[in-house]
C-alpha cells in the first residue's frame, strides 16, 4: 500500500492573463507619455505606467515561483508533509498522529472573491486533540493554500484509509456542512 500521495495548489490563469495585460498596458502607457506634452497627462500617464509595471513585476515573481506540490507522508505514528516548489522542498512538517483529532475540508473560509473565480476550490483545517481552535493544515508564507475539491477528497480517502487501520475514529462536528476527515 502507497503511503505517499502528491496534491498541487490551484492557481487560477487570472495570474498569467493580468500579468500579460497589466505589460500590455505598461508598454501603451509609456508610449503614450513619451507623446505628450501636456505636463498634467504626462504626470498621469507616467504614474499609471509605473503602477502597471509594478504590478507586471508582482505577476512575474508570482507566476516564476510556480505552484507549491504538497507530498503528504502517512507512517503508523506520524502524518508528514513537504512543500515542494519546482522540486525543492522549501518547507517539512510532522504532525503525531495521537494528536490530530480531526480534519476538515470547509469551503466558507474563503474571500466571495475566491468562491466566484474558484468555486470548487476549498481548504482544510485540522483540530489537535489538546486544543480548542482549528489550524490550517497547509498554510504557506502565512497564507493558507487553496487545493481543488477532488485534490481534498482524495487526501481524504488516502488519509482515512490508514488512520482507520491504525484504529482511529473520526467524528464531524454536528451542525456544520463541512466534510470531515
Amino acid at each position: 500500500m502507497n503511503n505517499i500521495i502528491t496534491i498541487t495548489e490551484q492557481r487560477h490563469r487570472i495570474w498569467w492573463t493580468g500579468t500579460i495585460i497589466a505589460a500590455l498596458f505598461t508598454v501603451l502607457l509609456t508610449m503614450l507619455y513619451w507623446n505628450q506634452s501636456n505636463p498634467l497627462w504626462i504626470g498621469i500617464l507616467r504614474l499609471a505606467a509605473f503602477i502597471l509595471f509594478t504590478l507586471t513585476v508582482f505577476g512575474i515573481l508570482k507566476l516564476s515561483n510556480g505552484p507549491l506540490s504538497i507530498v503528504v507522508e502517512h507512517t503508523p505514528t506520524h502524518l508528514t508533509i513537504d512543500y515542494r516548489q519546482k522540486e525543492k522542498t522549501v518547507r517539512h512538517e510532522q504532525f503525531e498522529q495521537t494528536s490530530i483529532e480531526e480534519l476538515v475540508i470547509s469551503q466558507k473560509e474563503q474571500p466571495l472573491w475566491r468562491q466566484y473565480v474558484q468555486s470548487s476550490s476549498a481548504t482544510i483545517k485540522i483540530h489537535f486533540s489538546e486544543e480548542k481552535r482549528n489550524h490550517y493544515l497547509f498554510e504557506f508564507s502565512g497564507r493558507p493554500l487553496i487545493f481543488s475539491k477532488s485534490d481534498l477528497l482524495r487526501l481524504k480517502d488516502f488519509i482515512t484509509s490508514r488512520r482507520s487501520t491504525v484504529g482511529h475514529s473520526d467524528t464531524s462536528p454536528p451542525g456544520e456542512p463541512q466534510t470531515s476527515i
